[in-house]
Order: C-alpha cells, then sequence, then structure tokens
C-alpha cells in the first residue's frame, strides 16, 4: 500500500465520520421535541386547567420555570384542548407592546399575534381543528361573513402564550395585568 492510498483512506474515513456525525446531529435535533420530558408543555400543564389562563412568575436569576426567560416581559398562558370543540382566545391590548403565541403540546409554535392586530381594541381568534373551523366557515353567512381570525391548530393539544413587555421595572406590575386579562373560552359551533 502506497502513501497516497493511505492518505486517500484516511481521509475519505474523516469524510465518512463528518457524514455520519452530521446525520445524527440532524436527527437528535429533529427527535428531541418528541421525547422531551421537562418541555414547556409539561412545565405549564401542572399549573392550570384547560382554558384557564396562569400568569407565570416573573424571570430571575434562581426562577425560571421556562428556559431563557426575560425578567422585563410578563407571561401568561393557557393549555387548550380541542377534544370538546374551538375556543376562542382573547386579549384586549394595553399600553405595552404585546405578543401572543400558538404551541403545539411539543412546543412547536404555529401562529403568532402582536398587539398591531387587535380590532376594535381587542386581539381575537378562534382556535380550532380544521374540521372545528370547516364546520364554522360552513355556518358563515354569504353576505355577511365572519370577521373572525380563525387558526387551525395542528394538533388538539397545545398552550396559548401572551407575553407583555415592560419597559420599565416600575410598570412591570401594568405588564403582569396585562397579560392576566388572556382569556381561552370555548366557542359554540351552530348545530
Amino acid at each position: 500500500m502506497t502513501a497516497r492510498n493511505r492518505y486517500e483512506e484516511a481521509v475519505a474515513a474523516v469524510a465518512a465520520t463528518f457524514i455520519l456525525a452530521v446525520l445524527v446531529h440532524i436527527v437528535v435535533v429533529l427527535l428531541a421535541p418528541h421525547v422531551a420530558t421537562r418541555n414547556a408543555f409539561a412545565r405549564l400543564a401542572p399549573n392550570g386547567r384547560p382554558n384557564e389562563t396562569v400568569s407565570l412568575p416573573p424571570a430571575g436569576p434562581s426562577e425560571r420555570m421556562l428556559p431563557f426567560a426575560d425578567p422585563a416581559v410578563a407571561t401568561a398562558f393557557c393549555r387548550y384542548d380541542l377534544a370538546s370543540g374551538p375556543i376562542r382566545v382573547e386579549a384586549p391590548p394595553g399600553r405595552s407592546m404585546s405578543s401572543i403565541s400558538f404551541h403545539t403540546r411539543n412546543g412547536l409554535v404555529y401562529y403568532a399575534l402582536t398587539d398591531r392586530a387587535a380590532v376594535n381594541g381587542v386581539v381575537s381568534a378562534v382556535l380550532g381543528t380544521p374540521a372545528d373551523l370547516r364546520a364554522l366557515a360552513a355556518h358563515d353567512d354569504q353576505e355577511s361573513p365572519s370577521r373572525d381570525l380563525r387558526v387551525a391548530a395542528p394538533a388538539r393539544e397545545g398552550y396559548v402564550m401572551i407575553r407583555v413587555f415592560s419597559e420599565f421595572p416600575s410598570l412591570y406590575p401594568a405588564a403582569e395585568a396585562e397579560a392576566k386579562r388572556l382569556t381561552c373560552r370555548p366557542e359554540p359551533v351552530p348545530p
């Protein structure tokens, strides 16, 4: 075996090892949300019943329910289970910048809104399964269609999270009060 052949074999072995490492990394990253036992849903679930708004404690150096939480942001959430039908998610915007995000049980963010989406002073969306939303659309009046923002959930269970920014520490209580105004309640489907 010549030196050139050994060099080519070494390069091929390094390349194969690198490709294998990249593939393993991609597989692990894609599987992690599905096998994680302490994901956001698991951390939030014991704190409230479905459709109940729960305020999270302020983030601090030793107290963080969710990783990378910002101490200048007041956070509240409500878990949902669409087994009994769609829900209406509403949050009256306040003076601070706010955002509402919709998450699956595995933490996938599939829709998000900011306070700029407010209509008549309220950020509102109807969340349901695709079948629920088709049933609602079937009952829309052709002459005056619904103006509801309808969000199709990719999974039956998940959570909705609102984050309200507090520009100064003294304004945090006001931001927390705004976050607590998030509501998730069942939306009736016409018969």
